[in-house]
């Protein structure tokens, strides 16, 4: 990503709030894998790994029961810290094509700084990791549980 970019969308996204802080400090999650989280009526479909030099990211795609129309791609950057992981974060933005992402702040908002667009994407992180839930199906459904879900998980993990 180009510096003026960077800078554009640490602006938009009120960077200078979040980037580098969370309420857990230093503590970092290691090795996550999906195969011990479980989303009550999604099934795992299938899990790919990418090892790069400062994170491992994880694609994984679920299914709604048997439905093949309501699919969640959920992606999960494992990073080497809190400052990198937000640096993800801002790279994920710069990534997205919707002009309508926002930040958000509310009691039920999963991470340590979230963003969204309506109920069908949610990126946020938490520590040092980075996860990315949105629609990959023909049938739109809601992200905000798996979200949800997904972070309380990585709450017990730290």
């Amino acid at each position: 990503m180009q510096a003026e970019q960077k800078r554009f969308l640490e602006k938009r996204f009120g960077a200078r709030e979040w980037h580098g802080h969370s309420k857990h400090g230093r503590r970092a999650i290691k090795g996550f894998n999906f195969e011990q989280w479980e989303v009550p009526g999604w099934k795992l479909q299938r899990v790919q790994h990418e090892h790069q030099a400062k994170r491992t990211t994880i694609h994984s795609l679920w299914s709604h029961g048997e439905s093949t129309s309501e699919l969640l791609a959920v992606d999960v950057f494992e990073c080497s810290s809190v400052e990198t992981a937000h640096d993800q974060v801002i790279e994920a933005l710069g990534n997205m094509e919707s002009g309508v992402v926002e930040r958000r702040t509310g009691k039920d908002t999963p991470g340590d700084v979230a963003f969204g667009l309506n109920d069908t994407m949610v990126l946020f992180a938490r520590a040092n990791l980075v996860v990315l839930i949105r629609n990959a199906g023909p049938s739109v459904v809601s992200v905000e549980t798996a979200a949800r879900q997904l972070d309380r998980y990585l709450l017990r993990r730290l």
